[in-house]
């Protein structure tokens, strides 16, 4: 039975694991044909073991390379003649004191978290007519307000994305395309998992449970999943430029 994501090709960034994967499986499930975007062809094979073949196109891609970026949208697009939505769902963390949070520790941050989603934007803008709708939704996270510490790098270039992603959804509107941000709480996903604290203060994981900061526990990704289904669905036609906040009873 056809239902409102039968006919929708959407690209999913980040798709070999975590958020990235659970998204894939969700839209899938509703019927999407999935373009999954991801460095690693073990991991993506692994998400599609739980979808239909025929509505999969794996294309490993490195958003740390822009320049190989372009020939990666072009085979996306060329698949099935368009695409419908983007959720990005890439992403890099990782934890540093100031002393550590060198500009190479900052750039790699930025350069994935933010500068790729642009380039990314621009490409796909670029290849559609300006009246075909677009629909994107893409990760961000609470530390972007600035509230967890050894995540500076990590925090500026979820900031920025967002910053870039509000201003996208104003640019843009006029060419029929929505722009909505997802800001998570700590997901369990494999990122939150090979977090290391730099100061030695034991499992990260197990702190935040601890802590009360997640008053209601770590989120699974599957939760995320169904709200970026929401965004990419009928519901959210008159949606854009908003900011969803999946807080766990964390205070924003």
């Amino acid at each position: 039975m056809d239902t409102p994501m039968t006919q929708q090709i959407i690209l999913v960034t980040g798709a070999s694991s975590g958020i990235g994967r659970a998204v894939c499986r969700e839209l899938a499930g509703q019927g999407a044909s999935i373009v999954l975007l991801a460095r690693s062809e073990a991991g993506m094979r692994e998400t599609m073991s739980a979808m239909p073949a025929e509505r999969c196109l794996p294309l490993r891609a490195d958003l740390r390379d822009l320049a190989g970026l372009p020939a990666v949208v072009d085979q996306a697009w060329n698949w099935r003649g368009r695409i419908d939505g983007c959720v990005y769902c890439a992403g890099v963390a990782g934890r540093a004191r100031l002393r550590d949070t060198s500009p190479e520790f900052m750039a790699e941050r930025m350069q994935v978290n933010c500068l790729a989603f642009v380039e990314l934007m621009r490409l796909l803008v670029k290849h559609k007519k300006k009246a075909q709708p677009l629909r994107v939704v893409t990760l961000s996270s609470l530390a972007a307000l600035g509230r967890d510490r050894y995540l500076s790098a990590y925090a500026a270039s979820k900031a920025a994305m967002e910053a870039a992603a509000k201003t996208l959804a104003v640019e843009l509107l006029p060419r029929a395309v929505t722009i909505n941000i997802i800001r998570p709480a700590f997901v369990n996903t494999p990122m939150i998992a090979s977090v290391t604290d730099p100061m030695g203060e034991g499992d990260f994981v197990e702190r935040l449970e601890e802590s009360g900061y997640q008053p209601m526990g770590v989120i699974e990704p599957e939760e995320v999943a169904h709200m970026a289904a929401y965004l990419m669905g009928p519901g959210a036609a008159h949606i854009s430029g908003a900011t969803f906040s999946i807080n766990a009873g964390a205070a924003c």
